[in-house]
């Protein structure tokens, strides 16, 4: 038998060298277009009339920063952790890692690196927004071992990661969470996951349950009756917060109200979204490219820099 060629020794098996050295795939990895979440941290400075104090600017943009690296280990650990099955999955077999863009060492290295980054910034920001900052990481990791395969938990569980930032962004911004923002925050995000696990039990038809165990346990008539009740819930909840006394008091009048029409126009057309069109599946993705989304998110903002600030 032949001795093999010294000069093929070199082309052994080994990790491809454009899965760890392809800075955009290692990008995707992280998963950019869900960052877009992390602007939740800054609502409490602009409710708390603190967004045009510099310090104050200073601290809630350090914590958006710490919120997506967190967010980022975080999409990379469930990465890791399903990667077979995403392989299988008609959508995400195109993320960096299923597709083999990325190495499972690089992806490993990159999460390092972005939980490191998360907590150099959140030591910073005081012993509070580090406490609620580990608090996040420790629910990512619940949730990708566990919680995302108990039916209902893991809906409920994004909306607490939504809460959590809020929280984060009042410790950063140094002022008092509103509970109606945490309650509305919480609800909306609730509302997004179930018409984005309803876009994913149609998607993937029956067999959704062979991708994931907790897809099987939910049907189409128990999300479309969840999502009509967070939709309501979520409106209503806005409905009180702005002609609550203490929110009159604060910004001197029931402006806030105008901003009612907004959120209900937002509501709706993410419904039409997800319902006429079967874009449900991307909530991050439809917050700054939907034109209508787009519309209603930048009119209550008006709305809310007009009442907050004039």
């Amino acid at each position: 038998m032949p001795s093999p060629d010294p000069s093929t020794l070199s082309e052994a098996p080994r990790e491809p060298a454009a899965a760890v050295a392809d800075p955009l795939a290692l990008l995707r990895l992280l998963r950019p277009k869900e960052w877009v979440k992390n602007g939740l941290v800054v609502a409490p400075a602009i409710f708390g009339e603190r967004i045009f104090e510099p310090d104050a600017l200073l601290r809630v943009g350090c914590a958006v920063l710490a919120f997506v690296l967190a967010s980022a280990a975080g999409y990379v650990v469930n990465d890791l952790r399903d990667l077979e099955a995403d392989r299988a999955h008609p959508v995400k077999r195109r993320r960096p890692l299923a597709a083999g863009a990325v190495t499972p060492r690089a992806a490993r290295i990159a999460g390092a690196l972005a939980l490191l980054g998360a907590f150099a910034l959140g030591s910073r920001l005081g012993l509070g927004f580090a406490g609620v900052l580990a608090a996040y990481l420790v629910l990512q990791l619940g949730y990708s071992v566990w919680l995302k395969h108990v039916v209902i938990v893991d809906v409920l569980v994004i909306g607490a990661f939504f809460i959590l930032r809020v929280e984060g962004g009042a410790l950063a911004a140094e002022v008092p969470a509103s509970e109606w923002l945490l309650i509305a925050t919480g609800v909306l995000a609730v509302f997004l996951a179930l018409c984005k696990r309803r876009h994913e039990l149609l998607l993937i038809g029956d067999d959704a349950g062979l991708h994931r165990a907790v897809l099987g346990q939910y049907d189409v008539r128990f999300l479309d009756a969840a999502i009509s009740l967070t939709t309501s819930t979520a409106l209503v909840t806005y409905l009180l917060y702005a002609m609550d006394a203490e929110t009159v008091a604060k910004f001197g009048s029931r402006g806030m109200l105008a901003g009612a029409p907004f959120v209900l126009y937002g509501l709706l057309r993410y419904l039409h979204l997800a319902y006429s069109e079967g874009r449900g599946g991307q909530p991050a993705e439809l917050a700054v490219t939907d034109p209508g989304v787009v519309a209603a998110v930048a009119g209550f903002l008006l709305v809310g820099g007009l009442v907050v600030y004039l």
